[in-house]
């Protein structure tokens, strides 16, 4: 099953979806280094790559949904795509409620006045939670690649246009080993 929504034969949703994969992982990584530090630069980082993340999220949502609806309804592909979505869903949503505690956080006029340092247990948490539940969707995203072939050519007549076919390219032919004509003469 090639995938639907793609440029030039290349399926957008996997190429999409490094970014809100690395913006989640630095949203963490921020809330951390905030824990470790109290520099307030971290927990900017954090809602910044936070808001960041659920952009691309929802932009790489897009794809992915019309991929997932091209499946054939009773395929156990489908099914696959349905878990894989609703892991998406659920780490989504715990990414969604950490921005709105840290931006709460982060107008709080006492936090703004910098005589109240900010609280980032509850992001982090809701971000860790939100790692696990992208771990698992990502399990799923792979199984739908690896098991059931969505997004992958598996018969040359899937292949884009004016893409030569696999049979049809030219083969690959190593380079000949090097002579090694140097070789000093030993003499007994």
């Amino acid at each position: 099953m090639y995938s639907k929504a793609k440029i030039a034969g290349h399926p957008l949703h996997p190429m999409l979806i490094g970014f809100p994969i690395a913006l989640y992982t630095a949203t963490v990584g921020a809330l951390l280094a905030y824990l470790g530090t109290h520099d307030v630069f971290w927990y900017r980082a954090a809602l910044v790559s936070n808001v960041a993340a659920l952009i691309m999220a929802a932009i790489a949502l897009v794809p992915g949904a019309i991929d997932l609806f091209s499946i054939p309804a009773k395929a156990e592909a489908r099914r696959t795509g349905y878990i894989h979505a609703g892991f998406n869903l659920v780490t989504f949503v715990l990414f969604l409620i950490s921005a709105f505690v840290i931006g709460r956080e982060w107008r709080d006029p006492l936090v703004a006045a910098g005589t109240r340092i900010p609280d980032a247990m509850a992001p982090l948490v809701l971000s860790i939670l939100g790692m696990i539940t992208l771990l698992i969707a990502g399990w799923f995203g792979w199984t739908l690649v690896q098991t059931h072939h969505v997004g992958i050519v598996d018969r040359p007549s899937e292949v884009a246009v004016g893409v030569a076919a696999y049979e049809e390219r030219e083969a690959y032919i190593p380079p000949a080993p090097a002579r090694d004509d140097r070789q000093i003469p030993i003499r007994h």
